[in-house]
């Protein structure tokens, strides 16, 4: 087992990992006619990439859920290892669709009314 200082660091390069990934996404899309697109495809990849579960069933240290789906799928449990780490995200990604639907909305409402002023 692994100490509660080395799962930090392994999130401080993990998360740096990751902005670099969605930096680099998030710049590949910029020229995109349709923003909506560019903000879902950057909220899908965020939340599969950030997804946060326990490490182990009995341990309290967190880890990236997809890296803990794919370990426990392929080798750890192959059975149901897969929705271990699939469950969250896929219930943070519906989660966050729906809230980012709700805001967009909202801005909506908030242009469409300064428009008729």
């Amino acid at each position: 087992m692994y100490a509660a200082e080395d799962y930090f660091w392994g999130w401080v390069v993990y998360v740096s990992g990751a902005i670099c990934l969605l930096y680099t996404a998030w710049y590949l899309l910029r020229n995109l006619r349709f923003a909506s697109i560019r903000h879902v495809f950057l909220i899908l990849s965020s939340v599969f990439l950030l997804t946060p579960v326990p490490a182990y069933i009995d341990d309290h240290h967190l880890a990236p859920a997809f890296f803990v789906s794919l370990y426990e799928g392929l080798v750890a449990n192959p059975a149901t290892g897969f929705q271990r780490g699939a469950a969250p995200i896929v219930a943070l990604m519906t989660f966050s669709l729906f809230i980012y639907v709700m805001v967009r909305l909202v801005f909506w409402q908030i242009n469409k009314r300064r428009s008729s002023h």
